[in-house]
């Protein structure tokens, strides 16, 4: 198998399949490139390195994918370009949380198979194509242990954490944030602060909530990822309308969100308040006021309301649905992936 890597943020969709790969005796080569991104291999190949001595992966440089055979695995549009140069190999592209909204038409015409997350999904977004396939996504056949992630972050396992999305720089002016953030620590809990690294927070701002006794995190982790062990010791999460709340509902993890996105964002007008607009409408997820919404932001009794809801309520069941309607509510994607396509 073969997987074009110039994002490490791609190594949580194929890591799985290569550890399924090598139960399978079927060796993974990665073809590596720059990005240029802050998410650029070339800024961690201590860690390629270790990848490849521990799952038996070859490495080789992106310039040589014209020689690759059998399965290439790679990512929306990135390097769609070298995709396009491997002639002998069989192409999957994998979307990558909702980008295909965008990026799709650009990569149908290339792809043999594309995974998507469902088969609603693809209807939804007017993207069906008998080139689609719907066997799950990789990155969730990844297993992750509390314990292992209290020890790697040395967070104390006696208490209670939340995961806070941070809101893009662009929304950011759009609520007063940290006063949800006042509301978390008052009732006792450990903020963990998850952002990208192409979202940095101010280091001064990074210092003063670390001395509050907090936690800030951008991307420390590429395989696991660190947004998903982060959700797997919270309690809750608080979102701003990421594609987060994908990882949530697969993690059975409740949120209380903000929608604060804006309606004509990144040079258009969106038909959607947010991507994934399907998956808010569960009980796991309390609405919160957006700013020019009558109201505005919550009381702090309304804020400790909509939490005590969250968990004391068995959701399971609202999990489930949810899955089974938008996403899929299955185990082992990467073993249906390689059953069928091998």
């Amino acid at each position: 198998m073969n997987f074009l890597l110039m994002e490490l943020t791609h190594l949580r969709y194929w890591m799985p399949l290569v550890i399924e790969g090598n139960k399978r005796g079927i060796k993974s080569t990665f073809y590596v490139g720059k990005s240029g991104k802050y998410n650029c291999p070339s800024k961690k190949e201590p860690l390629l390195q270790q990848l490849a001595e521990e799952h038996n992966i070859d490495m080789l440089p992106i310039n040589e994918i014209s020689n690759a055979k059998g399965l290439l695995f790679s990512s929306e549009k990135t390097g769609l370009g070298f995709v396009e140069k491997a002639s002998k190999a069989k192409k999957v592209i994998c979307t990558y949380q909702t980008d295909f909204i965008e990026s799709y038409k650009s990569y149908i015409d290339v792809a043999d198979h594309v995974l998507m997350p469902s088969e609603f999904c693809a209807d939804y977004y007017n993207l069906s194509s008998k080139k689609n396939l719907f066997l799950g996504i990789p990155k969730y056949d990844t297993k992750i242990e509390k314990s292992t992630v209290h020890k790697k972050y040395s967070l104390p396992e006696n208490q209670k954490y939340v995961t806070f999305i941070s809101p893009k720089v662009r929304d950011q002016p759009l609520m007063s944030w940290n006063t949800s953030m006042m509301y978390l620590h008052d009732m006792g809990y450990k903020i963990l602060f998850k952002t990208r690294g192409k979202d940095a927070a101010d280091h001064a701002w990074v210092k003063q909530f670390n001395k509050l006794g907090h936690y800030y995190f951008e991307d420390s982790s590429w395989y696991p990822h660190t947004t998903q062990e982060l959700l797997e010791i919270s309690d809750f999460a608080i979102n701003f309308g990421s594609t987060t709340i994908e990882e949530c509902v697969m993690q059975n993890v409740p949120l209380v969100n903000f929608d604060i996105k804006p309606e004509f964002r990144n040079g258009s007008k969106r038909p959607y308040r947010v991507t994934h607009d399907y998956l808010y409408k569960y009980n796991y997820c309390v609405e919160m006021y957006r700013k020019d919404n009558a109201g505005g932001m919550p009381t702090p009794g309304e804020f400790k309301g909509a939490v005590q809801y969250l968990l004391q309520s068995n959701l399971d069941s609202e999990f489930k649905k949810a899955r089974q309607n938008h996403l899929f509510d299955h185990k082992g994607s990467c073993k249906r992936i390689l059953d069928a396509l091998t």
